[in-house]
């Protein structure tokens, strides 16, 4: 997930809001174990730290 988001010089190869789709439909799944629910639970959280980051960074090129 994270070589996806990271990219080259035009920008992240698969955005956020695709990884969270993705997330969100195993969730939706009927057959994830307690362990995969930790597991994506994690992933989510790195996608909000990497949002987090993108608007930062975002923030700070238009000062």
């Amino acid at each position: 997930m994270r070589p996806s988001l990271c990219g080259d010089l035009g920008g992240p190869i698969l955005p956020t809001t695709y990884w969270r789709q993705r997330l969100y439909k195993l969730l939706d799944s009927q057959h994830v174990t307690k362990t995969q629910l930790c597991s994506i639970d994690d992933l989510l959280l790195q996608l909000d730290e990497l949002d987090a980051a993108i608007r930062h960074d975002t923030a700070d090129s238009e000062r």
